[in-house]
C-alpha cells in the first residue's frame, strides 16, 4: 500500500499459498485491494528478467501437494521496475522459558508472557490483527497492567 501512496501506479502481491494463509489480516488484505493493489496468490518467483535491471518477473503456479508447496506446471510473467521481496519474520534467540505460539511470543490478554516481568505485544506477539492499530492499543493495555503490577494491584 505504501508504493501506492508513494506513487507506484500498479503494485502487485504475488504469494505463493492460498489468500487463507497470507500473515496479512482479512482487514489488511482488504484495505490493500481498496487501495489499487492487486492481490494474486498461489504463485512464487522463479526468474527475474532484464539487462542489468529488472524489467519482468517469472512466476509458477503452486498447490499445496503431498510434500508441501509444489509447482503446477502453469507459469506467467508480469512487468515490473521494481521488485520487493518480503522474508517474513520468525523469532529466534529467544529466553528460556519464554512460551511461543506460532513462532510469536505467547501472551494472555493483558500482554503477559510466560516470563514474569515480561510483557509483549504487536507483531511479535499471538492474538488480535496484525495493525499498527491493535499493536498500539496492546501496548497501552500492558502499560496498564504494568502499572498496576507496579503499584501493588495484581489484575490477573
Amino acid at each position: 500500500m505504501q508504493a501506492r501512496h508513494l506513487g507506484a501506479q500498479n503494485v502487485t502481491i504475488v504469494y505463493r499459498r492460498g489468500q487463507s494463509r497470507m500473515g496479512a489480516s482479512s482487514h489488511e488484505q482488504d484495505h490493500a485491494t481498496r487501495a489499487g493493489v492487486r492481490i494474486i496468490c498461489n504463485a512464487m518467483p522463479v526468474a527475474v528478467h532484464g539487462n542489468g535491471a529488472v524489467r519482468e518477473v517469472e512466476f509458477a503456479h503452486t498447490r499445496e501437494g503431498a510434500s508441501g508447496l509444489e509447482e503446477t506446471g502453469e507459469r506467467f510473467r508480469l512487468a515490473a521496475d521494481q521488485l520487493f521481496r518480503a522474508i517474513g519474520q520468525r523469532l529466534s534467540g529467544h529466553p528460556e522459558g519464554l512460551a511461543l505460539s506460532g513462532g510469536k511470543i505467547a501472551v494472555d490478554d493483558k500482554g503477559r508472557s510466560s516470563l514474569a516481568g515480561v510483557w509483549a505485544g504487536g507483531d511479535c506477539a499471538t492474538g488480535g490483527d496484525d495493525l499498527t492499530v491493535t499493536a498500539v492499543a496492546e501496548g497501552r493495555d500492558a502499560a496498564e497492567d504494568i502499572h498496576a503490577q507496579l503499584m501493588g494491584a495484581d489484575h490477573g
